[in-house]
């Protein structure tokens, strides 16, 4: 049984400064919903579904959104580099912000009994040897298992015949 995503940790609250300054510091518009975007998913700890980031939005100061909007503004974000977008075997979308303090590319967890993502900063992993004059612009590495919370959950017995 999946535990609730509205549990996840949060980080500290982000100033609505930090995301317009990395926004403005692009050259590009900024917009409410791109901040509102940007900040709650600095603020998250782990990667995010668009349903996680509406649920979030909406519950906030932000209120009703537009899921094509915030669809477009979050693939927006991953274009522009301030997020990355992760893919897990159950081919959910899950965007995680950029820090300015790690560039450097990670893996990630996906635990196949929740289904939540979880990225792993402390791990790296090198750019595969590739031939001349190609290059890597993203690698996306993500390790599937069971996380601590669903491996201390009892087993489930099998249904019965």
């Amino acid at each position: 049984m999946a535990h609730p995503s509205h549990l996840r940790p949060l980080a500290p609250a982000i100033p609505d400064a930090e995301a317009t300054q990395r926004i403005r510091a692009l050259g590009q518009r900024v917009t409410r919903l791109r901040v509102a975007v940007f900040k709650t998913l600095l603020e998250a700890e782990q990667p995010l579904s668009h349903l996680e980031v509406r649920q979030r939005l909406e519950t906030s100061a932000t209120g009703a959104i537009d899921r094509v909007s915030l669809y477009r503004n979050l693939e927006w974000l991953v274009q522009a580099g301030l997020a990355h977008r992760i893919t897990a075997d159950d081919r959910v979308w899950r965007f995680s912000a950029r820090h300015e303090d790690s560039t450097a590319q990670h893996p990630h967890f996906h635990c196949i009994s929740c289904g939540q993502v979880f990225c792993l900063p402390e791990s790296r992993v090198s750019a595969p040897q590739l031939p001349a004059d190609y290059s890597v612009i993203e690698m996306e590495f993500v390790v599937n298992g069971v996380c601590a919370h669903c491996g201390q959950e009892p087993a489930k017995k099998p249904a019965e015949p």
